[in-house]
């Protein structure tokens, strides 16, 4: 499999690098803004709520997180270097999340091809949250990109595979080798395929759903998972898999594997049913 390396063209794949700097530049112009207006916000609703301690911690927080990744970036961008893919240094921007797989994209080598052993993360009638950015995975190739990069598919059957069978040798890595293997990786993304006659592959059952909430409650509680085709939205910018693997009183609860946040998130039906394209139950 590819390990993530990329090369640049050298006029126009620079134009194109200060292009996307150009726009990055201006969108976190756009985002503090914004972080000033929502602070302002929550300073004068949330001290009469929460208290004022809570809310200097939260929004200390906040703006440390998001100074650590603003600078980390502009050193990059101001450095000309080429260390970094710019689809990294996207993502980072995107979801700060990905700070530490991201800056440690230089010593990916400690992490590819190594054995993983996920089994201290596995319990028995709980779906484990694997990330795709993991870097124990992240950085592997998935097609011409990195796991991390477009492994969602993978990384949500992953999920699903290791929590209906018990056993955890098909990590996103082997499970993303898999999808390629079986001709499951397209140049549009993971066959929707991968999800009815892969899972069959596999020793499971993929069947393609109604989007109906009735239908999504009466699947989990049989005790199956649901993978969806996200448009963009709440979890992507332009497609997305997610894994739905529970609900309660107050939402849907999501295994999203780019996102730890919206994994502890609750989701209503309302909220998640524009962005689904397509849904099918696993079992």
């Amino acid at each position: 499999m590819s390990t993530g390396n990329r090369a640049y063209p050298t006029s126009r794949g620079s134009a194109i690098i200060r292009k996307r700097r150009r726009r990055r530049q201006r969108i976190r112009r756009l985002k503090k803004f914004l972080a000033v207006l929502v602070g302002i916000f929550l300073i004068y609703k949330g001290v009469s709520i929460f208290g004022a301690d809570i809310i200097e911690k939260v929004m200390g927080k906040i703006k440390g997180e998001d100074l650590r990744v603003e600078r980390f970036i502009e050193k990059q961008e101001n450095s000309n270097s080429q260390e970094y893919p710019q689809e990294l240094l996207e993502l980072l921007e995107k979801n700060p999340e990905t700070y530490d797989f991201v800056t440690s994209y230089p010593d990916r080598s400690k992490y590819q091809g190594k054995v993983i052993d996920v089994s201290d993360e596995v319990k028995e009638g709980q779906v484990p949250l694997f990330l795709q950015w993991d870097r124990r995975w992240g950085y592997d190739g998935y097609g011409s990109e990195m796991i991390a990069l477009a492994g969602c598919g993978p990384t949500c059957m992953s999920m699903a595979y290791t929590y209906l069978t018990g056993e955890t040798d098909m990590n996103p890595r082997e499970m993303a080798e898999f999808a390629e293997e079986n001709n499951y990786n397209t140049e549009a993304g993971t066959s929707w395929n991968f999800f009815t006659d892969g899972a069959e592959q596999l020793g499971l059952k993929g069947a393609e759903i109604g989007l109906d909430e009735a239908k999504m409650k009466e699947v989990l509680d049989e005790g199956k998972v649901i993978i969806c085709s996200m448009r963009p939205g709440d979890f992507t910018t332009t497609g997305h898999f997610i894994l739905i693997r529970g609900y309660d009183a107050k939402g849907f609860l999501v295994n999203d594997p780019n996102s730890e946040e919206n994994s502890g998130k609750h989701w209503s039906y309302d909220r998640l049913q524009p962005q689904i394209k397509c849904l099918w139950s696993i079992e």
